[in-house]
């Protein structure tokens, strides 16, 4: 695109204004073990420490006084709950492809990269969780209602919206090949499908644009970063980003973001190609040239975006997901 704290899950008891000490920093494990220990035997902090690890067949004597501190409540880890004690519930949490996901905790195990649940079959990092039986971690994901379009003025649609941000800490690039099936529909390996076909459905943007807009911009890699500073999945210049309160380098904001981006196009000009030759040029040089701008890379552009999703018809209220 050319134009211009995560929450955390914590034990409901000893919240302190401290999440980990300069000894412990952020390791996941420790974090993991100073929580499951609180569960056990706190008035021997040493010999319940030194037999979780031997357990575990960890070698961390270095650290267990910094643990018995943690775990006699000198120190305050937040971070995790034990892990026996969401075995059972219901999660919500990103798969591999970046997709929210639901399902129920059968298992945990503690791991020497930290803590592993499987989910209904799947292993899945408890890093990789975004809450557990209804308790919310993530902030302002994509709103599952649309979006009163209509009662919006541009400058709202653009920057009077709250900032959408779904935590994320999976793969950083993907190799897509192929957006749309033989059916029109999003193939169902997509990475951040959901997220797409959300944004899609709240801003009246075929997510088939939005996915085709990506592979364009990007090729799928959230890191990417172009001559002129562009940034992430959907290449947002930092100006613009900050102006419609985006964080390029998180699929859920960048991806309702560019949704609400062409909406404003689409109310402006009724019209998918100039929307999409908007979001390259900028909609000024769309309105000066009354059509796509005669720019080799804003035409180049229209015409993979339109071609990678199969795209024929005039934009519709309706979205094909």
């Amino acid at each position: 695109m050319e134009v211009s704290s995560i929450e955390t899950m914590s034990p409901a008891s000893q919240t302190t204004e401290t999440s980990a000490s300069d000894a412990l920093g952020q390791d996941t494990f420790l974090q993991l073990l100073v929580t499951q220990l609180k569960y056990q035997d706190p008035l021997n902090p040493m010999d319940s420490a030194q037999s979780l690890l031997q357990t575990a067949q960890f070698t961390m004597v270095d650290k267990l006084d910094v643990i018995a501190d943690a775990v006699t409540g000198q120190q305050q880890f937040g971070q995790l709950s034990a892990v026996g004690s969401i075995v059972g519930k219901e999660a919500v949490y990103v798969d591999a492809l970046g997709n929210q996901m639901t399902g129920m905790i059968s298992s945990a195990k503690i791991t020497e990269g930290g803590a592993l649940l499987v989910i209904d079959g799947a292993e899945v990092s408890i890093d990789r969780v975004i809450s557990y039986s209804g308790e919310k971690v993530a902030t302002n994901k994509i709103p599952d209602v649309p979006a009163d379009v209509a009662g919006m003025s541009r400058s709202e649609m653009l920057t009077g919206t709250d900032p959408v941000y779904v935590p994320y800490d999976g793969p950083r690039d993907f190799t897509v090949r192929t957006v749309v099936s033989d059916n029109g529909e999003l193939v169902s390996d997509l990475p951040f499908r959901d997220l797409f076909v959300a944004a899609g459905n709240r801003w009246g943007v075929p997510p088939q644009i939005l996915a085709s807009m990506a592979k364009a911009e990007s090729g799928f890699n959230l890191d990417a970063v172009s001559p002129d500073n562009a940034q992430g999945i959907l290449q947002f210049l930092p100006t613009t980003a900050n102006w419609m309160g985006v964080d390029p380098s998180n699929p859920a904001s960048a991806i309702d973001g560019a949704a609400r981006y062409i909406r404003a196009e689409l109310e402006k000009f009724d019209d998918m190609a100039m929307a999409v030759a908007a979001y390259n040029a900028g909609s000024g040089a769309v309105s000066k040239y009354e059509g796509i701008p005669p720019y080799a890379e804003t035409e180049a552009y229209v015409e993979k975006v339109l071609g990678y999703a199969g795209w024929e018809e005039p934009a519709s209220e309706s979205v094909i997901v």
